[in-house]
Order: C-alpha cells, then structure tokens, then sequence
C-alpha cells in the first residue's frame, strides 16, 4: 500500500490529505508523494515537508520539477480529509526546492520545504516609530491586516515598552511574545480565513471529543506515552521594583494563575523545605506593567513541569491534534485527564497518518475518576 492509494481522489478516507499547489490540486502527481509532513508549535511558526518520488520520462526530461507550479514562494495548502470533513490544515509557500538526482537509473527524489506565511512577514524589514499611547493589540491589529490575518486573542489589552520598530514584521511579533512568554501561531479557519493567535495558554478551553487512549483495547490510537516531571522549576517568580515611597526596593512574587489540570499541583509546598523562587533579572526600565506581565508569564511557564511526548495513530484518532489545544488522556493511571498540547508533528506516508506529539501540564495527578476508563469495568 502506497501513499497513492490514500490520496484516492474517489475514495478519500480518514487522514487522507489534499495538496494544492499556487491554488489547484496538486492531484497528478499524487502517487509520487512518499511522505508528508507538518510540525506545528505553540509558539512561532509552522513547518511541513513533502517528498515526492520522480521519474524521467522518455525525453529524458522529469515532468515534476519542470512543473510551473513547484517554484520557490509559491503558495501551497495542505487540507487532512476526516469522514465527509475536509480540514484546512497547513497553508503558505514554497521556501526551499531540493532535488536528489541519481548517477544512474530513472529514479530521483524532490522534496519541498514550506513555511507558514510569517514567512511572507520575513521579507523586509520596517522602520516604525508607533504612536506612545498605542496598545500593542492595536498595533498587532495593523501589522497582520495587510497580510490577510484576523487577531484572536483573550487579552483585553497590551503594554509596551519599545515603541520603535527596526525589524521585520514577524521578528517584532516574535519579540513582543517572547517578552511576555506568549503564545503566537498561526492557524487556517474553515471558511477560509486565516488568524494569529496572541496571547497565554488556554487551559480553560474545552478538550476535543476524541480522546488520547492508551492500553485501551479496540480503543487504542496512542501507541507510546513517555512522562518526565521535573521539580527543578521554581514555583514563583520575583521581581524587583522601585519603591513607591522612600528607597527601598520592593520584591514582587509572582505565582502561577492558570488553571491547574488535575487534583493535585505540581508544586513543591509539600517538599518542607523553603520558598522555591527565582529572581528575574531587571531589564524592563520605568515601565513596572511591562515588568510584572514579564515575571507572570515566566511564573506561569515555569508551572509546566509534567511533560509527555510519544506517538498516535492520526487515523484512530480521527482528529487533528493541535498545539494550543487541550486534549484528555485515558489509560496511564494518575496521569489520566486533561493535558495541553505543546508540539505536533503529523507525519503521512505509505504506512499511515501518525502524530508524534509533546504534551505539558502543571498538576502531578489528573482529574479523571476511573470510571471513565473503557477498561474500568474488566479489570
């Protein structure tokens, strides 16, 4: 079984994907594709690779890479079929052409490395001095608008310390979301739009329907679950801050304030030793908002010591996994419940649709009762 076969346009099933290539479907050279995959993350921008096997014909020319569609900045979407849904999945542009001829024999191999738009916001760079009083949502708003992206975020408002920019438009996004450990990535909407996501994690949302199973019987789709918990991560941060009155300076603490995924926290209160707390180097100048946004959101980041990685079976799963999502997990004992996915790498080829993923959390024991495990009422 090839990938040939999966790609089917008559006979689409679950975790079959479409390409399309500068807006057409890219559906003749369909049984050439080997492998085809997406890295996404939660924060920054989205990868994906496809490989094609490519044959010389009898001119002794190779029809694929003399295609007018396969060039560099092309504009590429990749669409995952799930039962009667189609799925916009990955879209941007053609970054990178290699092509891996031979000595002898009719046989080559071209692979396409593509980027999510920030790409197109890596062109050139842009001297801008914003207006003092701007937010920076306002002025995320402007940069993305030309580029045909929405904003969706949760915060109601944004500080900003450095109202010059001297950079590209994707490198000062990049830098206004690291300042404050923000999430930032790009995501495609069914109805065709595309928008940033700026902002914290969203542990309050709401997991998917399907479930990541693991030693579940028929029910399986996880096929490994690897856990590491690591206590050496302070849980608190603080910060230094210029007295209000008089001279001394004023230590601020900062505690972690999402939501916690489980019973019981992954802190170390109970250690009997004293406060695990890190200091934040100074660095934020007069601007004390920009400051405590800065140590909240390393104090939350640093509230992720759980962390899982391993591999799902795409097609049992009959979902995308997406980073910046929350997904529940069944069959691992205390560690059963709700997880936040952090990284996805979804990887289609001849063998099937799989997902190697990264998955964080800030409790040590979930909050699913074993009732609600399919093997519950046989063991």
């Amino acid at each position: 079984m090839n990938l040939a076969s999966l790609l089917d346009l008559n006979t689409r099933n679950s975790g079959e994907c479409i390409v399309k290539i500068g807006g057409s479907e890219f559906s003749e050279f369909y049984e050439n594709l080997q492998t085809t995959t997406v890295s996404l993350k939660r924060k920054d921008s989205a990868e994906a690779s496809l490989t094609f096997a490519m044959m010389r014909d009898n001119t002794g020319g190779w029809p694929l890479i003399e295609d007018s569609r396969v060039r560099t900045w092309a504009q590429i979407e990749i669409i995952v079929v799930f039962g009667e849904a189609e799925i916009p999945f990955f879209s941007g542009y053609i970054r990178e052409i290699s092509s891996d001829i031979p000595e002898t024999g009719n046989l080559a191999t071209v692979t396409l490395i593509c980027q999510d738009i920030f790409i197109a916001m890596d062109r050139n760079c842009h001297r801008v001095t914003w207006d003092e009083d701007r937010d920076s949502l306002d002025i995320i708003r402007e940069v993305i608008t030309p580029y045909g992206l929405t904003l969706n975020t949760d915060l109601q408002s944004g500080s900003v310390d450095n109202i010059h920019q001297n950079k590209t438009d994707y490198r000062f996004i990049r830098e206004l979301a690291e300042q404050n450990q923000y999430e930032w990535y790009l995501r495609d909407l069914a109805d065709g739009s595309r928008e940033l996501y700026y902002g914290p994690p969203r542990l309050s949302a709401e997991p998917g329907n399907q479930k990541l199973m693991i030693h579940a019987g028929k029910a399986t789709n996880c096929l490994t679950f690897n856990i590491s918990f690591d206590g050496y991560q302070p849980d608190s941060i603080r910060q230094e801050a210029a007295a209000q009155t008089g001279t001394e300076i004023e230590q601020i603490s900062h505690a972690p304030s999402l939501e916690l995924f489980g019973t019981e926290s992954a802190d170390s209160t109970q250690s009997g030793l004293n406060n695990f707390e890190w200091c934040l180097p100074p660095g934020d100048g007069n601007n004390q908002q920009r400051a405590n946004d800065r140590a909240q959101g390393q104090a939350e980041q640093r509230s992720f010591k759980l962390k899982a990685h391993g591999k799902l079976d795409g097609t049992a799963f009959g979902a995308l996994l997406m980073p910046g999502s929350v997904v529940e997990v069944g069959g691992t004992g205390i560690h059963n419940g709700r997880w936040y996915v952090d990284t996805a790498s979804h990887a289609l080829d001849s063998s099937g649709y799989f997902v190697n993923f990264e998955l964080i959390r800030n409790s040590s024991a979930g909050d699913e009762i074993s009732d609600s495990h399919i093997l519950a009422g046989v063991i």
